[in-house]
């Protein structure tokens, strides 16, 4: 049995730079977890991360330095949930769209 591996899209240059300054106007250039400011030139947090990783908006929110090494590590379930949350409630049909696990 032959497994596929998904598609996924991954920008580049001007459309990936277009990509992220719509997310930061569309999350005020704010943490979605704690509120800090995030500067221009923070890549934004890809949600989830890892083999479903896409460069679209509905898989991108902005996290700053900090709580971005809070979800990288260990205990960073709870960072994690809240970008999920706040994603889902953004893009409430992200997760059938972009056969995201639960």
């Amino acid at each position: 049995m032959l497994l596929t591996k998904p598609h996924t899209i991954r920008l580049t240059g001007k459309t990936l730079r277009r990509l992220y300054e719509y997310i930061y106007q569309r999350d005020n250039h704010k943490c979605i977890v704690c509120g800090k400011w995030v500067s221009d030139g923070e890549i934004p947090h890809h949600e989830p991360c890892g083999r479903y990783k896409e460069d679209v908006p509905e898989k991108m929110c902005l996290v700053c330095y900090g709580c971005h090494q809070q979800r990288e590590s260990k205990g960073g379930e709870s960072v994690k949930q809240t970008c999920i949350d706040y994603l889902d409630q953004m893009y409430p049909d992200r997760r059938n769209k972009y056969q995201i696990p639960n």
